[in-house]
């Protein structure tokens, strides 16, 4: 019953913020989709994406408060900072997986 009821929050969610939504799948989908149509011979250059993705998440750490009308100075519980370290790292990983496509390097024969 309890599990029901965090995927109906879930989706209550997503129905509330579907232009959002709409938006980071479609920002996640087409570097995937133009790495499949035009570079799959390249590999993947994850150390390049993986700096990209820290100076996002860096970037992020200061200004996702602001998504939420707050500030950094307004995080005084535990909780609030557990939860905007877990959006920090959120968008840590989702930039990693939308710049690891455009950041493909062409392979070398060695």
């Amino acid at each position: 019953m309890i599990i029901y009821q965090m995927f109906m929050m879930l989706w209550e969610a997503i129905l509330e913020n579907r232009l959002l939504v709409a938006i980071l799948i479609t920002v996640l989908v087409a570097p995937w989709l133009y790495w499949l149509i035009n570079s799959r011979k390249k590999s993947f250059n994850h150390q390049r994406s993986l700096i990209v993705a820290l100076v996002v998440s860096i970037i992020g750490f200061f200004f996702l408060p602001l998504y939420f009308s707050a500030t950094i100075f307004d995080l005084s519980y535990w909780v609030d900072w557990a939860f905007h370290i877990a959006m920090v790292s959120a968008v840590l990983v989702y930039s990693y997986l939308v710049w690891l496509p455009l950041t493909a390097k062409h392979k070398t024969i060695e």
